[in-house]
């Protein structure tokens, strides 16, 4: 009877550990499942073919048509809202030390302050105080804020090579005493409102061009402000299936996507 016992309690022992390791199998075997599944999927960022590179391109361009619109009102938004805060904190009375400081506090590379006639009462660095704007080449422009044609206005932002980023120069008038404020500062973040943050989107080996001119680039070599002819293409190539890059001593496969002054060109190691 105990013999009988003992062999039903070991027959039972078995069958249970025979259980455990059923269980343990699949969900080892489910684990590794997942694993290879998750290893096998490609992260956003990177492209393996022309043609995955050229799908990646076409959809951010799409992104980026549809919000630049928004993104160059917030941009121009955020340097107006400097040149007033200046024109506020800022005047003919203030000390060298209290421009310094509204200089230091808005991150500014330069701010000119002028009166109702368009003489400049403040001019950091100094120099131009004095002067009439219409007499400083890179500011005479902003007269019209003075006149009274316009109460905001904001140049076409310029690539600083030096810098490695964009120069902003933006006035609003003054207040109800009339004159305007012009504050002058470097961005980086302007290569969005451009398109140039496509290229870190799309991943590796991509150049985003705007208007002929690299606003940005992943591809080794290739920097901004560079030209078409500086990477070794011509227009038409633009319109072929792939085409040839050079840049450094490397050469590229590569093949491109152009939505109105856009062009993102996408390329994989020859």
């Amino acid at each position: 009877m105990k013999k009988k016992r003992l062999l039903s309690i070991l027959a039972i022992g078995a069958a249970s550990l025979m259980v455990i390791a059923s269980l343990t199998a699949c969900g080892s075997s489910g684990g590794s499942g997942s694993s290879a599944s998750d290893s096998g999927s490609k992260a956003e960022g990177s492209y393996s073919s022309l043609a995955d590179g050229k799908a990646a391109a076409q959809k951010y361009i799409a992104e980026y048509e549809k919000g630049k619109s928004a993104a160059s009102f917030k941009f121009a938004d955020g340097a107006y809202a400097k040149a007033k805060e200046a024109a506020e904190k800022v005047s003919a009375d203030s000390s060298a030390d209290d421009v310094k400081k509204v200089v230091t506090d808005l991150a500014l590379e330069s701010l000119t302050i002028t009166d109702e006639k368009g003489d400049v009462t403040v001019s950091y660095p100094e120099g131009d105080a004095g002067k009439n704007i219409k007499e400083l080449p890179d500011r005479a422009i902003f007269n019209k804020i003075v006149k009274g044609i316009s109460d905001k206005f904001m140049k076409d932002p310029e690539y600083n090579a030096k810098e490695n980023t964009y120069s902003i120069l933006a006035g609003v008038r003054k207040g109800d005493e009339g004159g305007v404020a012009v504050v002058g500062y470097n961005d980086e973040g302007y290569a969005s409102v451009i398109g140039g943050d496509i290229a870190e989107k799309c991943g590796p080996n991509t150049v985003v061009l705007n208007d002929g001119k690299v606003v940005g680039s992943t591809l080794d070599g290739v920097g901004l402000g560079a030209t078409l002819e500086d990477i070794g293409v011509k227009e038409a190539d633009l319109k072929s299936d792939s085409f040839s890059v050079k840049a450094g001593d490397k050469s590229y496969n590569a093949s491109a996507v152009t939505k109105g002054s856009l062009t993102v060109i996408v390329s994989v190691p020859a």
